[in-house]
């Protein structure tokens, strides 16, 4: 009877030690996958205040605080040039002289003086600049500045020299079709 006993104890330890081991734990889901967005799904996330920087009201930051104020706007430090205080329709082309390394033109003022002048000279109340000198004109060329838009754009104007009445009659001639060339009296 030990001996059942024994077994019957070794069963009861064998039974209780043996258990079944539990079952594995279930692992959680996977989680969903989501698919790729396409680029024009995509959208830029705009920033949220954009600075937009306007100079209305604001001093100009490149222009000399120290300098005398009531200037004009373009002011760039040279000295008037005499023919700066007549208007350009005021000035008369008297001559040109062409066909040298440096040509050069002479303008009379309103009160009869004579001015030489030469390329890059500064004439007229606008500005203007001489940028060419011809047979019988020279070109100014002023700068108009567009307020609405601030564009400046340049302008040519021409003075001419005045037709003489000799030129202005054989200029008549010649369109009626007559040739010019020596008299007929002569050899």
């Amino acid at each position: 009877m030990n001996r059942l006993l024994a077994l019957a104890l070794a069963a009861g330890a064998v039974a209780a030690c043996g258990s079944p081991a539990p079952p594995p734990r279930r692992a959680p889901p996977p989680a969903p996958v989501q698919p790729k967005p396409m680029e024009e799904d995509v959208t830029p996330k705009a920033p949220t205040n954009i600075y937009v920087y306007s100079p209305i009201g604001k001093r100009d930051p490149f222009q000399n605080a120290l300098a005398p104020q009531g200037l004009s706007a373009i002011d760039t430090g040279r000295r008037k040039t005499p023919l700066e205080k007549w208007s350009l329709d005021q000035l008369k082309l008297s001559l040109t002289v062409t066909g040298t390394a440096t040509p050069l033109a002479m303008v009379e003022d309103p009160d009869h003086r004579g001015w030489t002048i030469r390329l890059g000279d500064f004439i007229g109340k606008n500005g203007g600049k001489v940028t060419g000198i011809h047979r019988d004109e020279i070109v100014v060329t002023e700068t108009i500045t567009d307020h609405s838009t601030g564009r400046v754009y340049p302008q040519n104007v021409k003075l001419v020299l005045p037709q003489t009445k000799d030129e202005e009659r054989d200029m008549k001639m010649l369109q009626e079709g007559e040739q010019l060339g020596p008299s007929k009296g002569g050899r």
